[in-house]
């Protein structure tokens, strides 16, 4: 299935691709979606880029849409950035992230000597905080206000702003972190291009997308909890992040997928219930109880959580 796009006059216009800017006169659609969680209106396609294979969102949203679709809800999770108790499922949570950087994909970063890292989209800084507390110097850049101010309680020298604000001079940082923001950026090539001038020589850049070439993607379709149309405007698997990565300029050295706990108890709500319905302290211990099962998927196909490490030779 394919789709032309027009515009006010009915005359078709050219369909660009975020990730390498081909122009298409009509694109295949993937699939066809809408808000699930927060039930805004509107219908959203998934298009491939004829191109270099990226999938991204059309009509893509931008700012004058972020209060529609990006809700208060959305980031609810920056109020519990000053909690000074945390509960027992948070703080499994905040081992599961120091245990994700020591061991997991992060560790090619951890390992070497602490120096100066950026996390791009920091949230409320809480992946950069465990690299302080290695001894790096972590920065951050945050487009919610609200989060950078946590970000910087966190110990985080946090900059309210995108990639494209940048305050800092070229080769400026040793690694360079998108912790699932890339998906969130309109311009992916840019932002890649602008971290990898940022980036020393030698230096490493580390990505975490979702991973549309993902088992939970071909079983979930539009219901896949980590699609989150509309707000991932471009969808990744392995061979198109390599793709965007390469062309910036950088070199891919590692990549690997695995599932996060929460998708497949998100994605069978959206399927059968539409949304998200039952959250909260049993829905975070069931997705731990599930673990061991959610591990054996990843063995048979890739999980929805794709990770790649590259560096500027």
């Amino acid at each position: 299935m394919s789709v032309t796009t027009q515009n006010g006059t009915g005359a078709a216009t050219a369909i660009r691709c975020p990730g390498c800017g081909y122009e298409q006169a009509e694109a295949d659609v993937l699939l066809r979606g809408r808000d699930r969680l927060t039930g805004a209106p509107g219908s959203f396609e998934v298009l491939a880029c004829a191109e270099c294979g990226l999938a991204f969102t059309e009509p893509r949203i931008g700012p004058a849409d972020f209060e529609t679709y990006y809700p208060d809800s959305y980031s609810a999770y920056v109020p519990r950035a000053r909690m000074q108790r945390r509960s027992i499922g948070e703080r499994i949570d905040e081992l599961h992230l120091e245990a994700l950087v020591r061991f997991g994909p992060y560790r090619r970063v951890w390992q070497r000597p602490p120096g100066r890292i950026l996390d791009v989209g920091c949230g409320t800084g809480d992946l950069a905080a465990v690299f302080a507390r290695r001894g790096w110097q972590a920065y951050g850049i945050e487009p919610s206000a609200q989060a950078a101010e946590f970000a910087c309680e966190a110990g985080v020298q946090a900059v309210n702003g995108t990639l494209a604000d940048a305050p800092w001079e070229d080769g400026a940082f040793d690694a360079i972190v998108f912790n699932h923001s890339l998906e969130h950026i309109d311009d992916p090539a840019e932002a890649l291009e602008i971290a990898a001038r940022l980036l020393r020589p030698g230096g490493v850049l580390a990505i975490a997308v979702p991973n549309f070439g993902s088992w939970h993607r071909r079983a979930f379709g539009s219901a896949w909890f980590q699609l989150d149309l509309p707000r991932h405007l471009q969808h990744f698997d392995r061979a198109s992040l390599a793709g965007l990565v390469r062309r910036s300029g950088l070199r891919p050295v590692a990549a690997s997928a695995a599932s996060m706990r929460p998708s497949p108890l998100g994605s069978i709500q959206y399927k059968l219930l539409g949304g998200m319905r039952y959250e909260g302290r049993w829905f975070r211990v069931l997705a731990w109880v599930l673990s061991p099962l959610l591990l054996l998927s990843d063995r048979i196909g890739e999980g929805d959580c794709l990770h790649l490490i590259a560096t500027k030779d």
